[in-house]
């Protein structure tokens, strides 16, 4: 093996795995059950705006009831979700400078919302699936504080949101 690549590999999952350690201190012994694993499949789009299939673990924080914590290498994503009800409904203000996308439960490859669009585009690409729920992931910078995320995981648990 490459001796300097089996380095470079383990650098970048030890800074994954501090900043597990640290959210998962600023959300124990609170009000949220957490759970913990390290898990691949992971998808994002790549610069031409095609899905791209991630074969790497990452570490994610389950908030039970409430929102998954991805820690992935250069962001911090909190995935969650919104009866499609719920979301028709929700205005959305309190995320007006938040980086978010939406999409499908079902086909979590429906992309419904992300930056640059407006709530109303959002709405109306809601109304024209056949959804039953609607996912949401939110975006942080990888520096986030665990305090940061321990607020927005209340936030969401206030505004109806769930996992």
């Amino acid at each position: 093996m490459d001796k300097q690549l089996f380095n470079e590999i383990n650098d970048a999952y030890y800074r994954l795995e501090l900043k597990q350690a640290e959210i998962v201190h600023s959300l124990s012994h609170r009000i949220f059950e957490l759970e913990s694993g390290w898990y691949s499949g992971h998808y994002h789009k790549d610069e031409n705006g095609n899905w791209f299939r991630e074969s790497y673990p990452i570490p994610v924080i389950g908030v039970k009831g409430f929102c998954d914590i991805e820690i992935q290498f250069d962001k911090i994503s909190v995935s969650t979700k919104l009866n499609r009800t719920a979301a028709l409904a929700y205005s959305f203000d309190k995320f007006a400078e938040q980086e978010f996308e939406a999409y499908g439960v079902e086909d979590y490859l429906a992309d419904f919302y992300h930056p640059g669009q407006t709530v109303q585009e959002l709405k109306e690409n809601i109304r024209a699936c056949d959804e039953k729920e609607i996912g949401f992931s939110f975006v942080f910078p990888f520096d986030v504080e665990g305090k940061q995320i321990f607020e927005f995981a209340k936030l969401l648990r206030r505004e109806g949101f769930f996992y």
